[in-house]
């Protein structure tokens, strides 16, 4: 009898272990993942509601994600930037809420799954409010692909079922390249207790707007005691009308006082002319041979001259456009050596 309750003891004792020990594995993990909870807060119905987590990898091994899921239909995770991450990299991985399909409180969870260097799974919590009263047509503020210089306008529609006397207040852009205004266009009785209201949101996206992906929100105050905020998602990218065609430039390693020639491919659909270029801490060993006439395609040759300072160098410069009032950049690059 006492050695039957050994054997049952150590069966009961062996799987806590183990289970003790996995748990040890998948926490060294947890803390790669950051934010560790998305909150979307109150989103409208309809609307297009996106986080995202951002994964780095600090182990200093290969780390490879093995997959992605959510436990609720009512959330989809995209695919990872990137599945293999070296050491120092990073992979972001996208949530979007299903604000189509469901309403009011969601709680779920995304997991990420890693196979390499070793297993672990890391669990984000996922918490959002549906509200069923607003609803946005389009979900979303869709910018698409703008040339840099053009000016933008796109119009959203709300929609709201429910107090008489409910209102937008105001409201928040914090992007300076974007402004937005709304106007009631709408207000009648419901067929039930309540009213429905209808509200014109018109966003401009200025010519000035800087060049990259926008991927922000502008938050629609309303009059609501309990819930005042609603997010709306603006997204699209502005994009060069001007490109460099090679802009990271390496001279290798060039002696003090000896000279390198380099040359720099810059084009556009329209002529244009380059007016200057501000190399920065190497303003007085950078040349460039600039032409004021206005062409499609300049190759500009860029002379540098290595400074008595030794060692590795990495310099941002600016080459200005004329009646462009934003510069575009490149970097040079080499070793100056004795």
């Amino acid at each position: 009898m006492r050695n039957i309750c050994r054997l049952v003891c150590l069966f009961l004792v062996f799987p806590i272990g183990n289970w003790s020990e996995a748990r040890a594995q998948q926490s060294w993990a947890d803390g790669l993942v950051q934010p560790g909870r998305l909150e979307f807060g109150v989103i409208a119905r309809g609307s297009a509601a996106a986080r995202s987590v951002t994964l780095t990898n600090s182990t200093g091994a290969t780390m490879h994600i093995q997959s992605v899921s959510t436990a609720c239909r009512c959330a989809e995770a995209g695919n990872p930037s990137k599945t293999l991450l070296q050491p120092g990299e990073k992979a972001t991985i996208e949530v979007r809420m299903n604000t189509t399909n469901f309403e009011k409180q969601r709680d779920t969870t995304l997991s990420i799954f890693i196979d390499a260097p070793q297993y672990a799974e890391v669990r984000v919590p996922i918490s959002a409010y549906i509200r069923t009263d607003v609803v946005f047509d389009p979900g979303k503020v869709d910018l698409d692909r703008v040339g840099y210089g053009t000016e933008v306008n796109r119009r959203v529609t709300i929609n709201y079922a429910g107090r008489p006397e409910w209102q937008i207040r105001e409201l928040k852009v914090t992007n300076p390249d974007l402004t937005a205004e709304f106007r009631e266009i709408k207000r009648e009785q419901a067929p039930a207790d309540g009213i429905n209201v209808i509200y014109q949101l018109q966003v401009k996206l200025s010519a000035k707007a800087k060049i990259g992906r926008i991927a922000e929100y502008i938050t629609i105050v309303t009059d609501d005691s309990r819930n005042p905020y609603v997010p709306l998602l603006v997204q699209g990218e502005v994009t060069s009308d001007i490109t460099i065609a090679n802009p990271s430039i390496a001279l290798q390693s060039v002696k003090i006082g000896q000279s390198k020639k380099a040359l720099l491919v810059v084009r556009s659909e329209k002529p244009f002319v380059v007016e200057k270029i501000d190399a920065g801490d190497l303003q007085n060993d950078l040349r460039a041979s600039l032409s004021d006439k206005a062409e499609k395609q300049h190759r500009v040759e860029l002379e540098f001259t290595a400074p008595d300072r030794r060692g590795r160098f990495t310099q941002k410069v600016q080459l200005f456009v004329k009646d462009r009032p934003e510069p575009l950049e490149f970097l040079i690059s080499g070793t100056v050596i004795p």
